[in-house]
């Protein structure tokens, strides 16, 4: 490609395209709207998209705690890369809400760990009333919340010491933005910003 966004050249064109292809009409497209949200910078190629606030929707009111108030994120180490043969909306929906494959897909890794989740292990008993909340936005963004399990999928031994410092994060958030987002700040977030932006926030797993 040239600087330009034209396609100048394409390895062994002669050979496996003959004189069928058409560079002209190859070139890279110029992403339409470019917005970020705390660090997080999302394209779009529809210039009559809403702004992304507004595809945001409620999910930027959930997803603020964790990236904004928290005092930042910093992704670590080189991204894991993995080929799933799947529709690409099975993923999406995983993230969003799929909380029936939770006790039985992590089964093992549940009852191994011992971690806040580990009575979910295996679907044996329905979880307690008032243990989370579920959300969905206009546009497709959603995310669940497990109150008080900031400590996500962690060993045992790790619970104690990321419990207090998500409770003690929690103290100075409740005057900040209130009790019930600082809450949030403390619980377990899985969600998706539709379509390919996922993420376990307490196990820190950030997914495109």
């Amino acid at each position: 490609f040239g600087y330009n966004g034209e396609l100048q050249s394409v390895p062994f064109e002669k050979e496996l395209y003959g004189e069928a292809l058409d560079k002209k009409c190859l070139g890279l497209k110029e992403v339409a709207r470019v917005e970020s949200f705390h660090g997080f910078i999302y394209g779009c190629f529809d210039e009559e998209a809403p702004s992304l606030k507004d595809y945001l929707g409620d999910a930027g009111w959930y997803l603020e705690p964790m990236l904004k108030h928290s005092g930042g994120l910093e992704l670590i180490g080189p991204p894991g890369k993995v080929i799933i043969k799947a529709n690409w909306k099975a993923p999406a929906e995983n993230f969003v809400g799929d909380a029936y494959h939770v006790g039985w897909t992590h089964a093992s890794s549940l009852r191994s760990g011992q971690s806040v989740f580990s009575s979910l292990a295996g679907n044996a008993a329905l979880p307690p009333e008032g243990a989370g909340l579920q959300m969905t936005s206009k546009y497709g963004s959603g995310m669940g919340v497990l109150w008080d399990g900031y400590s996500g999928v962690h060993n045992a031994d790790l619970v104690p010491e990321l419990m207090a410092f998500g409770g003690a994060k929690q103290e100075r958030l409740n005057k900040e933005i209130g009790e019930v987002r600082a809450r949030i700040y403390r619980s377990h977030l899985n969600g998706t910003v539709f379509p390919n932006n996922s993420f376990l926030t307490c196990s820190g797993v950030f997914k495109v």
